[in-house]
């Protein structure tokens, strides 16, 4: 998962130049230094790695505000979406085997698939599940994983329901959930679990030791960097810790935790074209497929203007042509947590930036250090990034504003709190139940509880504010409708939320 707007933000944040050279060192960790104070970061890992080599790394901030431990170039990250090119690349590993093919049919692996659509059911192949053109839009069915005790099985046969907006393979619509699928796929074919084949087939050979797949696993670590959120999205709230969130479901997507010294190696293999100290641990064919676009994005008269052609969605990766050469680059965001890297192969160059905030300064530096490589060396991204964050502020005040505003005060429920009380189903999402404890209602997402689970406050009308348990997202406003005999029928949810489709859910009453 990855907050829009700071997909956005990302992808604005290269700017196009010329030539290679490399950047006075001291002065960029100053510029760092500062950007990290200038977006409020808790916590970042920078590194570069150059031919091969991770050259520079240095942390800034805290592990955890609330307590002294420094950032360092080995703290552990959760690294969210960048687990994607993992899952990839697992792929990859298995079509060098003779194991699969990237044009298999994903049901002749999984028979179990489904879609929407029979059509799409039948044709959908391997590769169609890493390079976001099924047909769903941008993080469809991802509350099916958020915080759920649903299995990844469960979570794709739920998501089947879920009808497509796009055409198969016509438009980008960013999808978790294909990538979750992906992760089927490996263990079918592989005959072991997603985790075992990361960390034996990928961490080790790769000598990622500090890297993992549980987060159960950072009990017993050191120097682990803890996600910070502000209660709610609310910019005057404070940053905070928070324990870390295990979605199992979501492996594939997500599920790698690593450090900058590991993904220096990781990143080394990608710059090198598949190989590893001579030897290819990705057949360069492969290679090729993986970071080749399958689907291509516009690239306007203003791109071309700054020396931009191409545009991208490969596999487990996003690409385009900056700076004179091919660029591949894919983020990471996570409840506080927002990550980047991105590797340069044909000038053996790779950026990484790790940060347990959720701030564009991922962003600000990646395009500083690329900028200093490659372009003119004079970018001050941190700079626009910030005003843009500013901007995008004060657009949310405004919204939150104009919701405080348009409450209409003096008005009473039309049925009491205990005729709330029941269960309810999404027919794509699941269970919900609302019961009353203490006089007043208490709705939760029964294959979520932990995450969605709060009291109802009377807002107006038959709208109901609720207060859920999850520190990172906004508060919802449940609003009821009711049947001809004014029985209660079911409720819908307005949240607000960039990562997750509460519009799309209608709780119907079953008893």
């Amino acid at each position: 998962m990855l907050r829009s707007s700071l997909l956005l933000l990302g992808a604005l944040a290269f700017l196009a130049g010329h030539g290679q050279k490399a950047p006075d060192l001291d002065s960029l960790d100053a510029y760092i230094a500062r950007s990290v104070k200038a977006f409020d970061q808790p916590g970042l890992a920078v590194g570069i790695v150059k031919d091969g080599k991770l050259i520079w790394s240095k942390g800034y901030g805290k592990l955890d505000l609330a307590k002294p431990d420094a950032v360092t170039p080995s703290s552990v990250f959760y690294c969210a979406s960048i687990s994607k090119a993992f899952t990839a690349c697992a792929i990859g590993l298995l079509v060098d085997e003779g194991k699969l093919r990237f044009d298999d049919p994903v049901r002749k692996v999984l028979p179990w698939f489904s879609t929407p659509n029979p059509y799409v059911s039948e044709h959908m192949l391997v590769r169609d599940l890493l390079c976001h053109r099924s047909g769903w839009i941008t993080f469809d069915g991802d509350l099916l994983w958020y915080g759920t005790d649903y299995t990844q099985r469960e979570i794709l046969d739920r998501h089947a329901r879920e009808p497509f907006t796009y055409e198969f393979r016509n438009t980008f619509g960013y999808s978790n959930l294909m990538l979750i699928a992906a992760a089927q796929v490996v263990e079918a074919a592989s005959g072991m679990s997603w985790d075992r084949f990361i960390t034996t087939r990928i961490f080790q050979p790769l000598g990622m030791d500090r890297s993992r797949v549980e987060t159960a696993d950072l009990a017993g670590m050191t120097d682990v960097a803890l996600p910070h959120v502000r209660k709610g999205q609310d910019p005057k709230a404070p940053q905070r810790s928070m324990p870390y969130q295990p979605l199992k479901g979501a492996d594939g997507a997500c599920g790698v935790l690593s450090t900058v010294t590991d993904l220096a190696k990781w990143d080394a293999m990608w710059m090198n074209e598949g190989k590893v100290d001579g030897r290819s641990f990705l057949q360069e064919a492969t290679w090729t497929t993986l970071t080749t676009p399958q689907l291509s994005n516009e690239v306007g008269a203003a791109a071309n203007g700054k020396g931009q052609h191409f545009s991208g969605t490969a596999m487990g990766w996003f690409t385009s042509d900056r700076y004179g050469a091919k660029i591949i680059t894919h983020s990471g965001g996570m409840p506080g947590f927002i990550l980047n890297h991105a590797v340069v192969p044909e000038k053996d160059l790779a950026v990484i930036c790790l940060g347990n905030g959720e701030s564009s300064c991922v962003f600000a530096i990646t395009s500083k250090v690329l900028d200093g490589y490659l372009g003119e060396g004079t970018a001050d991204p941190t700079a626009r990034l910030v005003k843009a964050a500013a901007e995008n502020t004060a657009e949310d005040a405004a919204r939150v504003a104009a919701r405080t505003a348009a409450r209409v005060k003096g008005t009473t429920p039309s049925v009491n709190p205990a005729a709330l009380a029941g269960t309810y189903v999404d027919k794509v999402y699941g269970e919900a139940t609302v019961r009353e404890v203490g006089g007043k209602p208490v709705l939760t997402f029964t294959h979520a509880a932990g995450q969605f689970t709060g009291p109802l406050e009377h807002w107006h009308y038959d709208t109901w504010k609720w207060d859920h348990a999850d520190p990172f997202l906004e508060p919802g406003y449940i609003t009821f409708s009711f049947d001809a005999d004014h029985q209660v029928a079911g409720f819908t949810i307005d949240l607000h939320s960039p990562d997750f489709h509460f519009w799309k859910l209608d709780f119907r009453k079953q008893h």
